[in-house]
């Protein structure tokens, strides 16, 4: 088994999927097991980042913006760790995440979310 397997074992994800998701074309079924499976996932960055409900709230998956956001951070990272990854790439995976936090923190404060209040878009 390599590191790539067990990093998928970890987050219960198939070791041949290709983690590119295109939320628009997915079945209510399988956006939901996508979702669980994304919100392993930023349980996890939210964590080894130290992020709060300003970047990242609770409801975050209510939003599709967000959820676009984060589904391609979550994308780029796993392809930044692959066993074939060029050793820049989890360098440009930080670039990368320094953008999409101003992002993200623009787009939670926009929404007015809290850390106990969802306010759903008009």
């Amino acid at each position: 088994m390599t590191p790539r397997d067990d990093l998928l074992k970890s987050f219960d994800l198939p070791t041949n999927d290709p983690f590119i998701i295109c939320w628009r074309d997915l079945d209510p079924a399988t956006a939901t097991e996508e979702l669980e499976r994304l919100a392993a996932w930023i349980e996890w960055l939210a964590g080894r980042y130290n992020l709060d409900h300003k970047v990242i709230p609770p409801c975050w998956s209510h939003h599709g913006a967000l959820t676009e956001e984060l589904s391609a951070l979550r994308t780029l990272w796993e392809a930044s760790y692959l066993e074939d990854a060029a050793p820049s790439s989890p360098l440009a995976f930080h670039r990368e995440l320094d953008l999409a936090l101003r992002r993200l923190r623009e787009w939670t404060s926009r929404l007015g979310c809290s850390r106990t209040e969802h306010r759903p878009e008009a």
